[in-house]
């Protein structure tokens, strides 16, 4: 009895074992056939499937936030005017979003002198933002000085990281 009882067992076991690797190979069939390429009848349809990748790609695009300065100045160079540039064109694509840029300086000079160079920082910015288009309603400025450093030490590699103007996008 126990002989057939186990036989019995080995069967439902092997039974079992080949139903799973059918709905296996079920389930990968159709995953094949969903990877298959789509044809299109007609190249306006064909336009259309790339715009959809297109704003697929474009949306996952992230943008740069804050460009640096050189010791003592507002100026944008054009590694910074690139980087607004590109938070120019974002902003025009999202118009209910308005910003904050926010100026700071190294740790060096007196307080007053830091929070005027970095109102003008966040000014310099905000101009150029303008100047590309985006209405100034929407741009906010703030000088933290030396206040908020990115970094915090000695040495011109963290202080070049800590004379910036950053953007900060609120709703």
């Amino acid at each position: 009895m126990l002989k057939k009882l186990s036989s019995l067992a080995l069967i439902f076991l092997i039974a079992s074992c080949v139903s799973q690797k059918k709905s296996i190979d079920l389930a990968v069939e159709e995953n094949q056939e969903k990877e298959q390429y789509q044809t299109v009848d007609s190249e306006e349809e064909a336009m259309e499937m790339n715009k959809e990748v297109s704003t697929e790609i474009a949306e996952k695009v992230e943008v740069e936030d804050r460009v640096f300065f050189a010791l003592n100045s507002f100026d944008l160079n054009n590694t910074a005017k690139a980087v607004l540039d590109g938070q120019a064109e974002w902003l025009k694509s999202e118009s209910d979003i308005n910003i904050i840029i926010e100026g700071h300086c190294d740790e060096r000079g007196t307080r007053e002198y830091n929070i005027a160079l970095g109102e003008k920082r966040a000014n310099a910015s905000r101009d150029y933002l303008i100047s590309k288009g985006i209405v100034a309603d929407r741009i906010k400025t703030v000088s933290y000085g030396k206040e908020r450093p990115a970094l915090i030490g000695n040495g011109e590699a963290i202080w070049s990281k800590n004379r910036r103007a950053v953007t900060v996008p609120v709703e």
